[in-house]
């Protein structure tokens, strides 16, 4: 059986925190593993940040940045998206440009794409039962 649930978050210096507690709360119901509930606590948090950051930085107001897991009792999968600016590189990035390749690393799978009708989206899979060194 396939558990699926859906959030929306402003695109505020809160929103990759609420984005991990929920993240972290759904797994767990899932049955992750800690290590697991690690990892995408960390993939979540960096996805978001990135949207925060990123997405509508010319923005007056914040805008929405969704997210959308799912999990089938042994994979989960999550979906961060945003309709803001999409993958344009920017030279005065305040951060080190670590979050992709850290989510890359530490989930199973990831994928990110500018949707056709804009912004990004970051697809994430791990394995709920995943165990420290796994990866």
């Amino acid at each position: 059986m396939v558990t699926t649930a859906r959030w929306s978050f402003d695109a505020t210096a809160e929103a990759p925190g609420n984005a991990r507690q929920a993240i972290r709360e759904f797994a767990a119901s899932a049955g992750a593993t800690a290590w697991a509930l690690d990892s995408i606590a960390l993939c979540v948090t960096e996805a978001m940040t990135n949207g925060v950051v990123h997405a509508y930085r010319n923005d007056d107001r914040p805008a929405p940045i969704e997210m959308e897991a799912e999990h089938d009792g042994d994979s989960l999968w999550v979906r961060v998206r945003d309709h803001g600016h999409g993958l344009v590189p920017r030279l005065d990035s305040p951060g080190l440009g670590l979050g992709l390749p850290l989510i890359s690393q530490m989930s199973a799978s990831s994928e990110v794409v500018s949707p056709q009708h804009g912004g990004t989206e970051v697809t994430m899979r791990f394995e709920l039962h995943e165990q420290e060194g796994a990866a």
